[in-house]
């Protein structure tokens, strides 16, 4: 019988919408919820992870882990406010479309990527512009223009 320390099977889940699932139970309990997306951490092959008890527990992601639930526009840019109800500053040169129109940035100092909720991009793209270029956000005095990429859904396992 496999020891559960050594094992790197996902006994946790997180789907596209941020949500935490244990075993197949959603994780409701605000506490556990915020205690493990603090302790999110990702490995040299690019596992997700959370350090419970001394043991690595391997997490299987549908997408993202991180969410973006919130876009706020500021004196010098834009903030952001994610599924663990963090925030912070949203970098726009992190920001790119995938091929299914999925907007993307990347957060936590640029370790994870985070996908933007519906809501979210709405709020944002209120504030776009146009040119010949294509189409822009403004952060202050810089302008970010967005591109799309070759990104499709990924999971993480």
């Amino acid at each position: 019988m496999k020891n559960r320390r050594e094992s790197k099977e996902p006994r946790i889940f997180i789907d596209s919408r941020g949500r935490w699932f244990h075993d197949g139970v959603r994780i409701t309990h605000r506490w556990t919820y915020l205690e493990n997306n603090k302790n999110l951490d990702i490995d040299e092959d690019g596992r997700l992870f959370v350090e419970e008890q001394g043991s690595r527990v391997y997490v299987e992601c549908e997408d993202t882990p991180f969410v973006v639930t919130m876009v706020t526009k500021t004196e010098n840019g834009f903030s952001v406010r994610l599924n663990d109800e963090s925030g912070e500053e949203l970098d726009l040169t992190t920001l790119t479309i995938a091929e299914q129109n999925i907007p993307y940035v990347r957060v936590k100092n640029g370790k994870f990527e985070a996908r933007l909720l519906s809501a979210a991009y709405y709020e944002l793209m209120k504030y776009a512009g146009k040119d010949e270029k294509g189409f822009y956000l403004e952060s202050g005095r810089s302008r970010s223009y967005l591109h799309h990429n070759s990104r499709t859904v990924r999971n993480h396992k």
